[in-house]
């Protein structure tokens, strides 16, 4: 085979640009730390590693969304704890105001407190989020749930029966919280019953009407806690997700890592290798510039 000083020249350059391409690349590893830089670098490990990212978003997005939903809950939990509190409160001083032995003024003064409750229960059913949303309006949570009508006493349920949800995994839809018609259904018709009651004047108490509204505030009180049972069991199976949730997080990663990342020691020493080769390659192709076949024709 006849070899020319341009093939000679041919074979030194490729051989540089390989070597110098190879020492290029491995710096670029070193310098990411990933393995796979460019698609090309390895094609199955690359288009597993898209999969396996796309999986890496989706669980960030469901943790996002259940960071959301427990705030929700959370608040929820604690507004009902404070309904709880002054549901226990008003049989208190029901209880109080069906004793015979309470004046007029007394009464009065019940009534007072008890109506002080009922607008502090209002509020309360009226709570919004930390986006200005109102926790138990249902789909219309934009404006308060209850209200009234024409500025009367009368408290009226103006959102709606659908419970927003979200999604919190991949296969679990999740209530972000309850309908006010199902927690505070006939709290402020009762209290206002009882009200109406204690501040008729010159009338003896409505035994019957107190234990009336006794009666119900304690189907209240329980229909509370049991909203509130469920609440926290959604919020304890929002911390079981986040279990799994991680674990699975953890995996998707170590097998990101397998695929992509980069062994720096191994690195390190084929670094050094490459680095010996293109200064190997330089030194031949600087020889190579310095020869001519004619050098050999005497």
């Amino acid at each position: 085979m006849r070899i020319s000083t341009v093939t000679m020249f041919e074979q030194s350059l490729n051989s540089l640009n390989r070597q110098q391409g190879e020492f290029l690349k491995v710096g670029q590893q070193i310098a990411s730390g990933r393995r796979v830089v460019n698609p090309s670098d390895d094609p199955l490990a690359a288009s597993r590693a898209v999969s396996v990212g796309q999986s890496i978003s989706s669980v960030e997005q469901f943790a996002s969304a259940r960071v959301s939903v427990r705030n929700s809950l959370s608040q929820g939990e604690s507004v009902l704890n404070s309904v709880s509190d002054s549901l226990v409160r008003a049989k208190t001083l029901l209880v109080q105001a069906s004793s015979d032995t309470l004046s007029p003024v007394d009464r009065q003064s019940v009534a007072a407190e008890l109506r002080g409750l009922r607008e502090g229960l209002l509020g309360q059913a009226n709570t919004t989020d930390g986006n200005g949303r109102y926790l138990f309006g249902g789909f219309k949570d934009s404006a308060p749930p209850f209200e009234r009508p024409n500025g009367s006493d009368t408290i009226t349920y103006q959102g709606d029966s659908n419970v927003r949800v979200q999604r919190v995994d991949g296969f679990r839809e999740m209530p972000v919280s309850d309908t006010g018609d199902k927690i505070f259904g006939d709290i402020f018709d009762t209290l206002q019953t009882a009200i109406e009651a204690l501040e008729a004047e010159g009338q003896q108490v409505d035994h019957e009407s107190l234990r009336e509204s006794m009666r119900k505030v304690d189907a209240s009180f329980d229909n509370v806690l049991t909203v509130r049972a469920s609440m926290g069991a959604r919020l304890n199976e929002l911390d079981a997700i986040d279990t799994v949730a991680g674990n699975r997080m953890l995996s998707y990663q170590q097998t990101l890592s397998q695929l992509v990342d980069l062994d720096y020691a191994e690195a390190i020493t084929e670094y050094s290798l490459r680095q010996v080769g293109l200064q190997a390659a330089q030194r031949a192709y600087v020889d190579v510039q310095g020869l001519s076949l004619f050098d050999y024709l005497r």
